[in-house]
């Protein structure tokens, strides 16, 4: 697989491969909300969250995480801690919007400086000619996302999009749906908890 010039400008945000770290659960109330792909209205109540993998780590006697990491994960999508989100605001990022969330953790206690950050559409951006991926995809409400196994960015497509607009965003076209961001900012985002791959990386030293 050949490289273009933006893969090395930017990096996959993962969660650390830690059996310690939670896995992030809604309660009742927030799972009822739209809250992964649409920005809620001002005033709506903190979204919550608990360690969904609680039982597991009860059951073979892994200690979870302690104190809570700076980065949660729900899936693919992305928790940060007030400091983090100070930092965006200012960006004004593109179809990013940053939602308030509790995480509860294995002790009961409430975190209340968690951020959720929501994106409302998706930028699909990697090349079909130079990415690894399984030709036939999956028709997911008429939207057709691929299985892929190494990226590779559409050089012209970056170019034409200004970095202002492109320093983070939510990978679309693809059944990860990683949260990438651009090397300018990626420090903020290299905290406990979390994990930077860069794509040119993906899939060859990282899985």
């Amino acid at each position: 697989m050949s490289t273009g010039k933006f893969d090395s400008d930017y990096y996959f945000v993962r969660k650390a491969q830690d059996e310690r770290l939670p896995s992030l659960t809604p309660d009742e109330d927030t799972s009822r909300k739209p809250y992964t792909s649409e920005r809620l209205p001002m005033h709506t109540k903190p979204l919550i969250f608990f360690n969904g993998a609680s039982d597991f780590q009860k059951s073979n006697h892994i200690r979870p995480s302690d104190p809570a990491p700076d980065i949660l994960f729900s899936g693919s999508d992305v928790l940060v801690k007030d400091e983090v989100r100070d930092k965006l605001l200012p960006l004004e990022i593109p179809n990013l919007a940053i939602q308030p969330a509790i995480y509860i953790d294995h002790k009961n206690n409430w975190h209340e400086d968690y951020w959720y950050l929501t994106f409302t559409e998706l930028f699909d951006c990697w090349d079909r000619e130079r990415s690894s991926y399984r030709p036939k995809p999956i028709d997911f409400d008429g939207v057709k996302i691929y299985n892929v196994r190494q990226y590779s960015l559409n050089d012209d497509l970056l170019d034409e999009t200004p970095l202002e607009s492109r320093r983070l965003f939510k990978m679309g076209g693809t059944l990860d749906g990683f949260v990438v961001v651009h090397v300018s900012i990626a420090s903020w985002f290299g905290l406990s908890g979390a994990v930077l791959v860069p794509i040119a990386e993906y899939g060859v030293s990282f899985p």
